[in-house]
């Protein structure tokens, strides 16, 4: 039986503990050794908690509370809460027998806590029935009474913490001499019971109606109800209840005339009494609860020593760590120079707005590194009468996606440089090739870039200007006629770098009109985190936003977005590097 396997049948165990005690107390006895031996923490907390339940059902209250204590220990290293909370309350029943209500409550109160901060209602019905059995053994009756009726009234209560809270009016209501409510809750409490076959609060009930009709002088009903209570008692092997049936019924026999019956269920119950009650069995409960006491305070005093010792190896890693401190300091300070050297570099090396703006009057670059260093860069040049434009996103950021730029943008002159005129797509496959070759890249690399790439042949003087353009998995938006005319020319989906397939790239042309609106740009305004839920702002959102601003002159269009961004992004991290770029034919 694999490990699961064995959980799961002390879970049932558990669970049927009311109906099959022997059942349950067999499982766990059965298993522990095993755990003991492997050190399961876990498999040896489950099986203390089941048999501390067992044993206080068979009235041995010493291995009860041993086992109790041994449980909540484990429950509380492995940090289970309801596991704790279990143990509490079987705890809190051995202290019902002992009589020591301040410590039953303290138990009680103490696992209604974390049953509601577990939020199971069958658990917290089950802890607020306890409390008022508490109460009512100590005589507050008013208490009492108020934690039944809540336990009732909770909604989803379990059905056991129902029918016990029933049987507990049903001793109140006995008190107060209010007999008929008394016999219609043991009643109620009795067909619940036995509907559910649990089979310890049936002999209770049984019990507490033999009473009642006893004092009724209904004696053969009360002696049926004896009788029933005994057989049941011996099936689950409650020793407290075989004695309270067995003196009942040797009580029912004697006013019957069954001189020599009663005798019989005298001598068993004395028997039963003698075993539960010998000064030997109480002295033992004594002896553990000492023997855990000593066990804390050694394991305080070991704690103690310990700590000394940490506190001398603590001062010693202490002095090291500032020393390291230092030298990591001073390195860091040496790298973030480097860094920013590198900024400066990048700054050199991307094309000024300037260039760009002495063709093209109307425009916008927003470009906002994540870090110091940034992996999107912006890129323009002039030859033989057409402009090329473009946006590009490298593989990461900071340092590692700032040289990628900085490669990327060396790439780009060098093959405008030494070709004839390209198109776009042209443009896009000498780069592939050369990231490929230069990098060395492998095909589990995923170095390379996203870019859109726009050949403009711009005439001042024509009022149609045409546009050739290319993307790898970076498209282009077009807004013209006012904002009221959206397109949108997809990418190839493929990078600047090793892919599974690699295809030529497709050139798209489009005829431009003056005052239409070119758009380019990275992911990284769109990926941005941010807004009431935390979410992206994503492609749509960032498509309303452009054609709300296409209205708008290049320079508000410029603020506006950023001013957006601000107000999205709020508190949360900037997540990438930013580059959009605004043209206005």
């Amino acid at each position: 039986m694999n490990q699961d396997s064995i959980y799961s049948k002390l879970h049932d165990a558990w669970e049927n503990r009311r109906k099959d005690l022997r059942g349950s107390f067999q499982i766990a006895n059965d298993q522990i050794p095993s755990f003991k031996k492997k050190n399961d923490e876990k498999g040896m907390a489950e099986c203390h908690k089941i048999l501390s339940y067992c044993y206080w059902r068979f009235s041995d209250y010493s291995m009860a509370m041993d086992h109790a204590l041994r449980a909540l220990r484990f429950f509380k290293i492995l940090k289970d809460l309801k596991g704790e909370a279990d143990s509490l309350n079987n705890l809190g029943a051995v202290y019902m027998f002992q009589k020591d209500n301040e410590k039953r409550l303290d138990c009680n109160m103490k696992c209604l806590v974390i049953r509601q901060k577990l939020g199971d209602a069958s658990d917290i019905s089950g802890s607020m029935n306890n409390i008022g059995e508490t109460f009512l053994d100590l005589k507050d009756y008013d208490s009492a009474k108020k934690w039944f009726i809540e336990c009732l009234e909770l909604e989803n209560a379990g059905e056991d913490s129902v029918a016990w809270a029933l049987h507990n009016l049903g001793k109140l209501y006995l008190l107060e001499e209010n007999y008929s409510k008394s016999e219609e809750s043991f009643l109620e409490s009795l067909e619940i019971s036995e509907r559910n076959s649990y089979f310890v609060l049936t002999t209770e009930t049984l019990l507490r109606l033999g009473e009642f009709y006893k004092e009724r002088g209904d004696n053969l009903r009360s002696m049926n109800f004896a009788d029933r209570a005994v057989e049941l008692s011996k099936k689950t092997g409650s020793r407290e209840d075989e004695n309270a049936a067995q003196l009942l019924m040797a009580q029912m026999k004697e006013l019957l005339g069954d001189y020599i019956g009663a005798l019989a269920h005298y001598k068993e119950s004395h028997r039963l009494y003698s075993e539960i009650h010998n000064q030997t069995n109480i002295q033992a409960i004594k002896d553990i609860q000492f023997q855990h006491q000593l066990e804390k305070i050694r394991q305080k005093a070991e704690e103690a020593e310990l700590e000394k010792i940490r506190t001398i190896e603590l001062q010693k890693a202490y002095d090291q760590i500032r020393h390291q401190s230092r030298l990591l300091e001073e390195r860091n300070n040496e790298i973030m120079e480097s860094i920013r050297y590198a900024k400066r570099i990048q700054e050199a090396v991307l094309v000024e707005k300037k260039h760009v703006s002495s063709h093209l009057p109307e425009h916008f670059i927003y470009f906002r590194p994540k870090d110091i260093v940034s992996g999107d860069f912006y890129w323009a040049q002039e030859k033989e009468g057409f402009l090329y434009i473009a946006a590009a996103d490298c593989t990461g950021h900071g340092v590692p996606g700032g040289f990628l730029t900085m490669l990327g943008i060396a790439f780009l002159n060098e093959i405008l440089s030494q070709k004839s005129l390209l198109t776009p797509a042209q443009i896009l496959g000498e780069l592939r090739d050369k990231f490929i070759k230069e990098l060395r890249l492998q095909d589990s690399s995923n170095d390379g870039m996203d870019i859109s790439l726009v050949r403009l042949e711009y005439h001042q003087e024509n009022e149609s200007n045409e546009l050739l353009w290319a993307g790898a998995n970076n498209p282009l938006w077009v807004v013209s006629n006012e904002g009221k005319k959206f397109i949108e020319l997809k990418a190839d989906k493929q990078p600047i770098g090793k892919s599974d397939v690699q295809k030529p790239f497709t050139d798209t042309s489009l005829q431009l009109r003056k005052g239409d609106l070119v758009y380019l740009f990275s992911d990284g305004y769109h990926d941005q985190f941010g807004g009431e839920n935390g979410k992206k702002l994503k492609k749509s959102g960032f498509k309303e936003l452009i054609l709300s601003l296409s209205k708008l002159s290049i320079n508000e269009q410029n603020k506006s977005l950023d001013q957006h961004y601000e107000n999205w992004k709020g508190n949360t991290d900037q997540v990438d590097d930013i580059c959009v770029i605004g043209l206005r034919i």
